[in-house]
């Protein structure tokens, strides 16, 4: 896999396909690109795939000033495709990935040609309430593989092939502590106001272009509150477990497609 160097961390990156607009593909919390292989083959003939390793995950290094802020994760995309000469990219993210792409163009505007948030609602109110009632074990070293393979089990149906059971069990186990710990911190650390005033600020980020939410179940209070911020954004549900490109890939791949169909 080629490597781009930043300023604290090397990442690495898979980046292969055709000349269709490209795509970039953000795995989520304690995950690595490995997850996105079938979908990259999936759209690799016709577009150029894109998709990193986050900071800290798969074979990305991990940051010499221990920061795995969003703002860093997000300028991460931002640079990886600035050295790409990558303009107008679309992001496909699932679960924390979805919440980067939100990210990203919360902070630049106009930056993505469209938004796939797979699987990650964008208002953060309630979960971060459900996650404050597990802080101490979240943040404890002595809990907090089991909280992660808890909350892992807890996502999987079996849709999922073995072979990508398997995949997703090796990532969760072999995220370093650390790093699982630092992606939860702004649920801890900001206050239940900060919270909020992010969780508006992201939805109303996907109104400056484009955006799906992809779920894999009904989300219809969360669908009234996007709409509110970002009336254009498309939803749709495909029922299966979180990882809805390795259970049901096929729709999912549908999904993607038809999406970026509307751009072009």
């Amino acid at each position: 896999m080629p490597t781009l160097e930043r300023p604290t961390v090397t990442l690495q990156y898979e980046d292969t396909g055709g000349e269709r607009p490209p795509l970039v593909f953000l795995h989520g919390w304690c995950d690595s690109s490995e997850s996105w292989a079938t979908t990259i083959e999936a759209f690799r003939a016709e577009f150029r795939c894109i998709a990193p390793d986050m900071r800290g995950h798969g074979e990305s290094g991990q940051p010499r000033d221990h920061c795995y802020s969003a703002e860093a994760l997000s300028n991460d995309v931002v640079a990886l495709c600035e050295s790409l000469g990558i303009t107008e990219p679309v992001l496909i993210g699932h679960s924390f990935g979805g919440y980067l792409a939100a990210e990203t163009v919360r902070r630049r505007p106009g930056f993505a040609r469209g938004v796939v948030d797979e699987d990650q609602p964008l208002d953060l109110r309630a979960f971060g309430g459900q996650m404050r009632a597990l802080e101490s074990v979240i943040r404890s070293r002595e809990t907090h593989m089991a909280f992660r393979t808890q909350l892992f089990d807890s996502m999987i149906t079996p849709l999922m092939p073995a072979a990508s059971r398997e995949l997703v069990k090796r990532t969760k186990d072999t995220t370093p502590v650390e790093i699982g710990q630092a992606l939860w911190a702004a649920l801890f650390e900001f206050t239940p106001e900060e919270l909020a005033q992010r969780s508006d600020d992201l939805m109303t980020a996907f109104a400056h272009q484009p955006s799906l939410s992809l779920d894999s179940q009904p989300q219809e209070a969360y669908y009234a509150t996007l709409a509110r911020f970002s009336p254009a954004t498309k939803t749709q549900v495909i029922e299966c477990g979180h990882w809805m490109h390795l259970e049901r890939p096929q729709e999912t791949h549908a999904a993607i497609r038809a999406f970026i169909d509307t751009l072009t």
